[in-house]
């Protein structure tokens, strides 16, 4: 049965709607995503510092973090209750052909990974370190156990029904997949600024630029994967897989360091 949302809200349609009026819309979804959030984290940082906890970002990055990917999650459904868009999710269990492209895109996003680490290598760019990063530093284990959780069910789900479900399905209805896909990558990774910036690094740095065109990249990967299948759940897995897999090699060379 299909489940793919398409309605308008009262008084407004895309006869009536325009791609300047689209671009305004998404930057200021982007923006929201980025910036408020980034305030919650520092607003959870004194709560935590009352109990006892300042200074323990291994405490920031889970319970800070977690409301943060929450906000975004509840500012992409406030969005779509005002303003309904096209959310393709016409199934939960991805069919064969659907599972294939799963296992193309984590190929792809790795065989890229490593293509942009040889980049880092040539330009002598030292690895940044981003939000969870920092906070594993002393709790390696705790924090990336639950991120890998976290990842799976909640930060994955959470960024694809955001970004390409909300805002690229925004776009697209008026400027089509491509410039789609192309804005929100872009936002997508400038949305990730905001973690390399709580973990210290400096933003400046190439190691940063290269980390946000590995984000980007893999924007780009999500976004047309997710337009080839109409299927919002492959690149929620995709995504989650990639983080999963991201965060347990993470652990695994914090525990052999």
């Amino acid at each position: 049965m299909s489940t793919t949302i398409h309605a308008q809200a009262d008084g407004e349609s895309p006869d009536t709607d325009s791609p300047r009026q689209a671009i305004l819309v998404a930057l200021g979804l982007l923006f929201a995503a980025a910036i408020p959030p980034l305030a919650i984290v520092e607003g959870f940082k004194l709560v935590q510092a009352q109990f006892g906890y300042g200074g323990d970002l291994a405490v920031t990055f889970i319970g800070g973090g977690l409301l943060a990917t929450v906000a975004v999650g509840l500012l992409g459904v406030a969005y779509h209750r005002v303003r309904p868009v096209t959310v393709h999710m016409p199934r939960w269990l991805p069919t064969v052909r659907e599972s294939g492209w799963i296992v193309a895109g984590i190929g792809i996003l790795v065989v890229t990974t490593i293509l942009i680490q040889v980049g880092m290598q040539v330009f002598n760019a030292a690895p940044p370190t981003n939000f969870s990063g920092a906070a594993a530093a002393e709790r390696p284990v705790l924090v990336y156990g639950l991120a890998i959780v976290g990842t799976l069910f909640i930060i994955g789900p959470i960024e694809e029904y955001f970004y390409r479900g909300i805002v690229q399905g925004r776009l697209r209805e008026q400027m089509g997949p491509v410039p789609a896909i192309a804005i929100v990558s872009v936002g997508f990774a400038l949305g990730h600024v905001p973690s390399y910036w709580i973990g210290g690094s400096d933003l400046l740095s190439l190691g940063v630029l290269f980390a946000l065109l590995s984000i980007g990249v893999a924007s780009v990967i999500f976004g047309a994967i997710y337009e080839r299948t109409q299927n919002l759940v492959v690149v929620i897995v995709i995504h989650s897989l990639i983080n999963a897999i991201g965060f347990s090699l993470a652990l695994v060379a914090a525990l052999g360091a």
